[in-house]
Order: structure tokens, then sequence, then C-alpha cells
């Protein structure tokens, strides 16, 4: 069984939108935590104060909305005080932004898989149900907080809209690179239309991670059999299909 590693791509549309919402904008919750509010910088001790905070907000989302969290909340949760929330955060919009950051940052191991070798001369069903599975795996121990993101990313929040692109947008590159090996040379789409088909997958795959599988399993179809039909979707789209269908003519536009 053969199997072909891609190719980084460079200059990706996803790629460029990201990295022109990145140069433009610049806000204190986008910067890396490595001060805190008084300007000193974070030791061990002030590292371990931050991540206690965060860990209680964490567990305060098991059961309750973020939109209910309050700073004193978090504070009792953690065994400390309101003046030491507010050393290392802002507001509660703060720590949610840290708490979404790592959040994606969990993603790694999504992007792990997709680096892999895949067999493109069929559906490589192993590695896509990993892709799938992991990725809802990360929608469960975090929905909450994802859920929040995306929704105040519709909502016209520019920070959790500069991070939930730069979440998917790897994902999405990667997408598109195994959609492009997929044809022969003679008949490989433009990057353009790659990146619009990997766009629309990965939208599908968030989109089913985001309903908790509790609801999916009120439906007849169950959340096992959603998640084996999107690893489908993807092993399919990542095999060689040469002669499936024509592209339409659009020029090779990557910015």
């Amino acid at each position: 069984m053969k199997k072909t590693p891609t190719s980084r791509k460079t200059s990706s549309p996803a790629d460029v939108a990201a990295k022109k919402r990145a140069t433009t904008r610049k806000s204190s919750s986008t910067r890396r935590a490595v001060v805190n509010k008084h300007g000193q910088s974070l030791g061990r001790k002030g590292s371990e104060t931050r991540q206690r905070l965060m860990d209680a907000a964490r567990r305060l989302l098991s059961d309750q909305s973020p939109l209910s969290l309050t700073a004193v909340s978090i504070a009792k949760e953690s065994e400390t005080s309101s003046a030491t929330f507010y050393l290392y955060f802002d507001d509660v919009r703060e720590i949610l932004y840290a708490l979404s950051e790592a959040a994606s940052a969990d993603l790694s191991e999504v992007h792990r898989i997709l680096e892999e070798d895949w067999d493109i001369n069929a559906p490589d069903m192993d590695h896509a149900q990993r892709v799938v599975d992991t990725f809802n795996d990360v929608w469960n121990r975090h929905r909450n907080i994802l859920s929040f993101r995306n929704l105040e990313a519709d909502r016209g929040d520019e920070d959790f809209l500069d991070q939930r692109i730069r979440s998917s947008v790897r994902i999405i590159d990667r997408f598109a690179e195994r959609i492009l090996l997929a044809y022969t040379q003679e008949r490989r789409p433009a990057r353009v239309e790659a990146y619009a088909e990997a766009a629309t997958l990965f939208g599908a795959i968030e989109s089913q991670a985001a309903i908790d599988p509790a609801v999916m399993e009120r439906w007849p179809i169950g959340a096992q059999r959603f998640a084996r039909a999107a690893a489908k979707l993807l092993a399919r789209s990542f095999a060689g299909h040469a002669s499936d269908f024509e592209q339409p003519k659009t020029a090779d536009v990557t910015r």
C-alpha cells in the first residue's frame, strides 16, 4: 500500500487571511501571558497561581454557562481572592479567552495525525477516523468554552474571531493539501477550489463536534454513525479521484 507524505504549501488563502488579521490587530488578550497586571514577570509561583485560576474556571464550566461566571466565583473555587484574580486577568472575558486558547492547543494531536503518511490510492479510513475522533474528543473536553468562542466570534468579537481563525487555519490548510494530492497533475483543481472544499469539510466536522453526544444519541442515527460518516467524507476526499468530475476553470488564487 503506497503512502505519500504531504508537502508543506505556503500562502494558502486561509493562511493569508489569518496573517493579515494578526498584523492589523493585537489586543491585551491576544498577547502571551508573561507578566501580571502590575507588569511583573510571571515566575513559577505566579504561573501556578494563574493556572490555578484557569483550572477553577474550567471546573465551574463543567456545570454552568460561561455567561454566569464571575471573578468572585472563580476566586472562591481556586481558594484565592478577587484581588488575586485581577492580578492576572482584567475580567472574566480574558480568562475565557485564555481557556479558549488552551482548548485550541489541544488540537495538536489532530495536526500530528494529519502530518502522518496517508494512503492516497484508496480511502484511508484509519487515519480519517482518528482525525474525527480526536477532534470530537477535544470538543467533548472543552465544549462550553469552544461554543462560547464561536458564539462571540459570530457576534463580532475580533479577538475571539482571530483566535477561531488561527485555530482552524492549520487544519484547513492540511485538508487542502491532501485534497490536491488526491488528483493527478493533469486534473488537479486550482488551489482556491481545494481550500473551498477543505473549509467546507472542516465546517461540517466542527458543526458535528459542537453537538453534545448525549443529544445525538436521542436521534436514531447516533453519535458513532455521525462520526463514521464524517470520517468517510474525509477519507474519500483525500483518496485518489483523478476522474471524479470536472473542476471549474478558476485561476490559482492564493491571496
